[in-house]
Order: structure tokens, then C-alpha cells, then sequence
């Protein structure tokens, strides 16, 4: 076999192997939930190994932790007592600075998590001119200009840019606008489409991690390690004085605003997520341990565009967990590669049909570096895997 058929035979099983391992990443990152990952070692053969742990422990990102003593909460076995998040860009209040260290048990674990809701809100929301649309989703959006509909979909929400009907799904891409450093040079993904089901049962089902299966095919599975949120106790302090003695002992969820967890001083809920996914010519699973909160949201307050009906709405937001302050993992377990999210939303907005019929829109937010990959393969592969995400968990709900 000549030169040239070997140099093609290599290039075309470089390219798949790219494609499915930025899936894999891609629809994890989607789920655990709205991402950015580097690799510690990459066991396909030698030439395509992909080495980008450097890249972490040579940067100037800044870590907060979040200390979790094992024996503060029931679902804790086994687990670090240290657990470390990215805070490079999140604006946080008070004395609170990027990098300091915060206990779970602090005020500050919650502002965490608030700031991560700030950052992911003005994300999804945002309809500026940043976003670069497809070809698909520019054409309609074209045709509803034409129509003298400007950026309001005439089916769906009333917000800009909405979905208008069940088939349809609009994707953008945008450079990172939020904050400059590592990560920042990579652009940003959102999709929108319409779900037949309602915002409650598309959140649950997303945070549902006995269900990723269904609408992940090359999920090996996922488990909850640690949940933060803890139950609610009497009222004793500011925190917690809005819990009514109905609410006292019960566990903050993500449909309830009043129910705030002691500990975090937050509503919904929080937990620490480990997932494993096998895509194909990969020899080992690809691993994510995330920090997941949801919780729902509320139109005044968190400044976001809702439907008229009144129908309720949730966001939720992921981000990597790492056992050292450096982001990087302990190194005891050698069966898979770790990679990491940086950013993963979900953002569900309830809609009422004229008929009375509960839908919701589900938009979501990638942002993604993926060392090794060409930017030529990376982004279009991204468009493609946010708008399958919606496709797929839109199937579920159709059969």
C-alpha cells in the first residue's frame, strides 16, 4: 500500500477519533449541565495522544474549595474532603475574593453557586449581536423578519428569538464575552428548541441521574456522590426565618424558592456528580465529576423574560470539582480519563399553548476547550452536538 493510502487511512481515523471523543465530552457536558476539558492522557495510539494536564497546572486559574467533612452528610462515603471549583469568573460579593478557600458549611459555598446562576442566566438570555447563527437558524429567523415578526417567534414564548414550533431547533455560536484568560479564546454554543412536556419534568429528568441513558447513548452511567443541599430545621437565623413550621425537615428541591438549605443558605438543589462515558476507539471511559446545582427561577428577581402563563421555569448550571486546588485529580484512579466542564446550562421556561397544553423551551450553553482538536473540527462538531441534545431529549417526550 502506497504512502499516500496510509497518510489517508491515518487522517480519516484521526478525524473519527476526534469526533467521537468531543461528542462524548460534549453531550456530558450538555447534561451536567452547559463545558470546557483537558485531558491528563489520551490512550489511543501514539500519535494522537493528547496531553493538556500542563496547561492546567501552569495556569494562573483561580480555585475556591469547597471542604466537606465526611461525616457531615450521609452520602459522603468515600469521598474527598476537599472539593475544588473554578472561580476565575464569577464576581463574588462581599469579602469574598477568587481563590480564597470556602467551607460548605460557610455563606460563601451558596454565593458560589449563586454566582454561578448569574453568569449562566446572562448567557442563555443574551440575544444580542454576538451570536453568530447557522445557516439553518438564520434563514428562519430571516423568514420571521420577512413576516414582520422581528426576532418574536409567533408560536412559543414571547421573548426574542424563541422557538415557534415543535420541529424547529436554532443554534448559535459567539466568542467568550464574560471574561478574558484560559478558556476565553474558545467560542460559546447555545441551542434552543421546544419540548412537549413541561418545564418540571424536563429539570427532573435532567437531574435525574438513573435517567441519562435514555438520551445519552454513550453514557456508562451516572451516580450522585455528595448532595449539599441538606433538610431545612427550625428558623434561627436570617436564612432561614422565611421556613414555615410546614417546611421544617423538609429537603430544599428545585421547585421551591422559599426553602432555603441551612447550610448554604440557597434554595434548590445541589449535589457532586460522577459520570463515566465510553465513546468509540477509546480505551478507557472518559470521567466528569461535576457540581450540579438547579433550582427554579423567578422572573423579577433573577431578571429573566417568562412566559405570560405564569408557567414555572428552572436553571441548571454544572462545573468541574477536582481534589487539589491546582484542578487537577489525585491521581488514584488510573481505569479512566478525567476530564473536565467549566460551563453547562440548562435554562427550562415553561410555556402554556392557546389549547392549554404545557410545553416549556429549552435552551442550552456549551463552552468548551478541547486541546488537540482542530478549531475546523471542534466547532462544527459542537453546533452539531448541542442541537442533537435537544433533538434527543425532545424524542423522548414523542413516543
Amino acid at each position: 500500500m502506497g504512502g499516500g493510502s496510509t497518510t489517508s487511512i491515518s487522517l480519516v481515523f484521526t478525524l473519527f477519533t476526534y469526533y467521537y471523543l468531543l461528542v462524548a465530552v460534549r453531550v456530558e457536558a450538555l447534561i451536567a449541565p452547559s463545558p470546557s476539558f483537558h485531558y491528563q492522557k489520551f490512550p489511543i495510539p501514539r500519535h494522537l495522544t493528547i496531553m493538556a494536564s500542563e496547561m492546567l497546572l501552569e495556569s494562573s486559574l483561580d480555585a475556591c474549595t469547597i471542604c466537606c467533612k465526611s461525616d457531615d452528610f450521609p452520602s459522603t462515603a468515600n469521598y474527598p474532603l476537599a472539593i475544588f471549583i473554578r472561580t476565575n469568573d464569577l464576581v463574588l460579593t462581599d469579602s469574598d475574593e477568587n481563590g480564597v478557600l470556602l467551607s460548605v458549611e460557610s455563606p460563601g459555598a451558596g454565593r458560589i453557586m449563586s454566582a454561578l446562576v448569574v453568569i449562566a442566566l446572562k448567557e442563555a438570555t443574551d440575544e444580542t449581536t454576538r451570536w453568530s447563527p447557522t445557516s439553518a437558524t438564520d434563514k428562519i429567523l430571516r423568514k420571521r423578519a420577512k413576516k414582520g415578526e422581528g426576532g418574536v417567534a409567533p408560536m412559543g414564548g414571547s421573548w426574542t428569538n424563541a422557538a415557534s414550533d415543535r420541529n424547529e431547533i436554532l443554534v448559535w455560536s459567539s466568542k467568550c464575552t464574560r471574561y478574558t484568560g484560559y478558556g476565553s479564546d474558545n467560542h460559546i454554543v447555545k441551542a434552543r428548541g421546544l419540548i412537549n412536556a413541561s418545564a418540571a419534568t424536563v429539570v427532573e429528568l435532567i437531574g435525574n441521574s438513573d435517567r441519562v441513558r435514555e438520551y445519552n447513548k454513550l453514557s456508562i452511567g451516572r451516580e450522585d456522590d455528595l448532595v449539599l443541599t441538606t433538610t431545612t430545621t427550625a428558623p434561627t437565623n436570617d436564612r432561614t426565618d422565611n421556613v414555615s413550621k410546614e417546611d421544617v425537615g423538609t429537603i430544599p428541591t428545585v421547585h421551591s424558592l422559599e426553602v432555603l438549605c441551612p447550610r448554604l443558605g440557597v434554595p434548590g438543589l445541589a449535589k457532586v456528580m460522577s459520570s463515566k462515558s465510553q465513546p468509540p476507539l477509546t480505551l478507557k471511559p472518559l470521567e466528569f465529576k461535576t457540581l450540579y446545582y438547579a433550582r427554579r427561577l423567578d422572573a423579577k428577581t433573577d431578571g429573566v423574560e417568562l412566559d405570560s402563563s405564569g408557567a414555572p421555569a428552572y436553571v441548571t448550571v454544572g462545573r468541574s470539582t477536582w481534589e487539589t486546588s491546582t484542578g487537577t485529580t489525585d491521581g488514584s484512579d488510573k481505569s479512566c480519563m478525567r476530564c473536565e466542564i467549566l460551563l453547562a446550562v440548562n435554562l427550562v421556561r415553561g410555556i402554556t399553548t392557546t389549547n392549554g397544553e404545557e410545553w416549556c423551551e429549552l435552551t442550552l450553553i456549551t463552552h468548551a476547550i478541547s486541546p488537540g482538536i482542530p478549531t475546523f473540527i471542534g466547532k462544527p462538531l459542537a453546533l452539531t452536538s448541542a442541537e442533537n441534545y435537544i433533538r434527543d431529549i425532545r424524542a423522548l417526550f414523542e413516543e
